[in-house]
């Protein structure tokens, strides 16, 4: 294992109440809470190992978006790469999904940016709105990779935050990318 430490900042966005925070804390404490706090703003570190290389992760928790909410632009300069998260058992999530990444590029002042699209709640299958093919299809016209998380059956999480690193470090146009991904030329995860 290297000792060279990479810092990667990561911001998760989305609708309220789509599981932004708890998968977040699934991914630092393994912890489950059904319980729902909307959420301000937090900002957590931890650190990971992808491959040979150990980063410092800054995950940055923000509040639910909506229709009229306005994106920090600080987050412009910083950011290695955005997770933007719905709920597949909640569809206008989905929509406010794709309102989220038009912010992203209004405040950022580029066409593409690195960024996870990530269906969250997989584990409601009956309760579900918006089908794999539907998010695969919208990811796709975003040029980034999916993938379906539950943070209550702790299903997909690691990877979610793993995935996010490979991202970052592609649109770094880092080197040392994981042979795996390799012919994954997707810049986009959507959560």
């Amino acid at each position: 294992m290297s000792t060279n430490r990479l810092d990667r900042n990561i911001v998760v966005l989305g609708g309220m109440g789509v599981g932004k925070s708890t998968a977040i804390q699934r991914f630092l404490k393994n912890e489950f809470s059904e319980a729902h706090y909307p959420t301000v703003s937090n900002t957590y570190n931890k650190k990971i190992s992808v491959g040979e290389r150990e980063y410092n992760l800054t995950i940055t928790d923000t509040a639910g978006q909506d229709e009229t909410s306005i994106l920090d632009p600080s987050f412009a300069g910083s950011t290695d790469v955005y997770v933007i998260a719905f709920s597949v058992a909640y569809r206008k999530s989905f929509e406010i999904a794709k309102i989220v990444r038009e912010k992203i590029l209004d405040i950022s002042g580029v066409e593409s940016v690195a960024m996870v699209l990530v269906g969250n709640k997989s584990d409601l299958k009956q309760d579900r709105q918006v089908s794999r093919n539907e998010a695969e299809e919208l990811a796709t016209k975003f040029n980034c990779p999916y993938i379906e998380t539950s943070a209550k059956e702790n299903s997909n999480i690691e990877e979610l935050f793993i995935r996010s690193v490979k991202i970052a470090n592609k649109a770094r146009g880092d080197d040392d990318v994981d042979a795996a991904d390799a012919g994954d030329k997707s810049m986009c995860v959507i959560m």
